[in-house]
């Protein structure tokens, strides 16, 4: 993918936005120093989970405003039980409404706009086991996925596979065209028994990563930058792939709803992050507050 531990602009032609939740704020500070350096105008995205709205935030022009805008929400919740603010749902936590509202407003008309009419964008959602009560299946998927997770060590998970889940590759620009996105990327996020799982074309779904937590476009073809949001032992060795990752655990906690600071310390760790990777590979590069980031930034293969 490389020649003398140099990047080439322009030379990415698929993305792929893993998921992580609130972790995926990194995403968005590592893109913010990368983008222009790195020429990255791709032509196929794929995401999942909290991927999906950090990549229509991305696409849509809306990164920074989301930022703001779920900090903004945090800083109204005190805690990860109960309802948010202004809500009567009944739900026994703030996420599923709190994350339908962020969503909503960050991704304006224009941002939706932007999406119908940008690069092929997948985002993935899960079928739990049909062999299985709804509730039961979920559930048993999600233990899988994070004793495979602990064991296995790979984004590429295969123990809730082998039990019936199932990935279910949608859209996004479909979906955009619509009015359906919103929808869409609120049922990418839906971790059991958290959330309550929504229908999407019929069938119940759930959050995807515990299919695949880095679902690869399709077709994969050219370059692909894989941005993980945490660090993994296994990746595949493969020359047309380029995993990176927090160089440290990002400060920010998956589905803690409560910390507006976290999720920016995150985003600063990512735009760091993103100047140690473009100085690594021949590019410069200098984070969002003038510091250059260590150069342990992690990326998941020993060459590139």
């Amino acid at each position: 993918m490389e020649q003398d531990g140099k990047l080439t602009p322009g030379q990415f032609e698929g993305l792929v936005f893993s998921g992580g939740g609130t972790r995926c704020f990194w995403q968005g500070g590592f893109l913010e120093a990368v983008h222009e350096p790195l020429g990255l105008r791709p032509a196929r995205i794929a995401a999942v989970s909290g991927g999906a709205l950090s990549a229509c935030a991305w696409i849509g022009g809306r990164a920074k405003a989301l930022l703001d805008i779920m900090g903004d929400a945090f800083a109204d919740q005190d805690s990860n039980l109960g309802e948010a603010p202004g809500q009567d749902s009944h739900r026994p936590t703030p996420h599923q409404s709190l994350y339908r509202d962020v969503v909503e407003e960050t991704l304006n008309a224009d941002a939706v706009r932007r999406v119908a009419e940008g690069p092929k964008l997948e985002i993935t959602l899960a079928r739990p086991p049909r062999h299985l009560p709804l509730r039961a299946g979920a559930m048993l998927a999600l233990v899988l996925y994070e004793i495979d997770r602990k064991a296995r060590s790979s984004p590429h998970t295969a123990l809730p596979v082998m039990i019936g889940s199932k990935a279910l590759r949608v859209d996004a620009r479909a979906a955009a065209r619509d009015g359906t996105l919103h929808d869409l990327i609120c049922a990418a996020a839906v971790i059991p028994p958290v959330f309550a799982l929504p229908y999407w074309q019929g069938e119940r779904v759930m959050d995807a990563g515990t299919c695949d937590n880095a679902p690869m476009p399709d077709p994969e073809k050219g370059g692909t930058l894989i941005l993980l949001t945490r660090r993994y032992r296994n990746t595949p060795d493969r020359p047309d792939r380029l995993y990176v990752a927090p160089s440290d655990e990002t400060p920010a906690d998956k589905i803690d709803f409560t910390d507006k600071e976290k999720i920016e310390k995150t985003w600063r760790l990512g735009n760091r992050d993103g100047s140690a990777f473009l100085r690594r590979h021949g590019l410069g590069g200098e984070g969002e507050d003038g510091q250059q980031a260590p150069d342990r930034m992690a990326e998941q293969r020993q060459d590139c």
